[in-house]
């Protein structure tokens, strides 16, 4: 029997409303203008070369090992690199902040996200969200900007973990947090890797959210696949109904 509902949140829940590329750039000039304000004189140029070596070292990181270098980790080197280390504990969680805002803002709602995620409340399931991203104030800054945060009894970032999906202890924690066995689950994702693949090996269920072509040789197959988020509260209202076998 389904109890709780777990969901990932970027191009599941929400999708960015520019190339990746683009909100990335504004995230930079974010960040250069902050710490312009306080007066700091950098080398915007060398500055930038030094954070994308770093981001994309985090990054590569992440997808070999899944571990997860917090954004603030990663603005905290590049400010020492650039001999800026002796401005203050703070200075590398506020950079972030900033660096993030354009982000926050440019992600946007699908338009089913909202009448999916009332849908599955009022059958009765219990809520929570499990995402990868560097930066924890980030995701929960994307849920309460989209006013989502009421829908989810746990919210489970990878940088607060230090851990990526598809490890089965993000998942871990977000099942314990809503006391709820894996088999008591269903994973809703976009992700063949990240979500279907780590929800299966817990034991729950998984649902895919189809958004981009996938690799048609996925060893990972999930229980049933969607191409609009809407379709969820059926599926899952259905398996409570008859037997449910993986």
């Amino acid at each position: 029997m389904v109890r709780a509902v777990l969901v990932d949140l970027g191009d599941t829940l929400v999708h960015l409303d520019r190339p990746w590329d683009d909100v990335f750039q504004a995230n930079l000039e974010s960040l250069h203008n902050y710490l312009t304000s306080l007066g700091i004189k950098i080398d915007e140029r060398k500055f930038n070369d030094r954070f994308v070596r770093l981001f994309n070292d985090a990054s590569y990181q992440a997808d070999l090992f899944k571990i997860e270098v917090p954004m603030e980790e990663i603005i905290a080197k590049s400010l020492r690199k650039s001999g800026l280390q002796m401005l203050g504990v703070d200075l590398p969680t506020n950079a972030m902040i900033e660096f993030y805002r354009p982000e926050v803002e440019a992600w946007q709602l699908y338009s089913d996200t909202v009448e999916t995620l009332t849908k599955l409340s009022e059958d009765g399931y219990v809520l929570g969200l499990i995402s990868n991203a560097k930066s924890d104030w980030a995701v929960r800054a994307i849920v309460q900007r989209r006013e989502l945060d009421g829908f989810f009894k746990t919210i489970v970032s990878s940088a607060a973990l230090k851990i990526r999906k598809p490890r089965r202890e993000i998942f871990t924690r977000g099942l314990d947090d809503l006391n709820v066995k894996p088999s008591e689950a269903v994973f809703i994702g976009d992700s063949i890797q990240a979500d279907v693949a780590g929800a299966k090996y817990m034991g729950m269920y998984a649902i895919h959210v189809l958004r981009k072509p996938v690799d048609p040789e996925s060893l990972s197959k999930p229980d049933a696949t969607v191409t609009a988020l809407a379709e969820t509260p059926g599926i899952i209202a259905q398996w409570n109904r008859g037997p449910l076998t993986h």
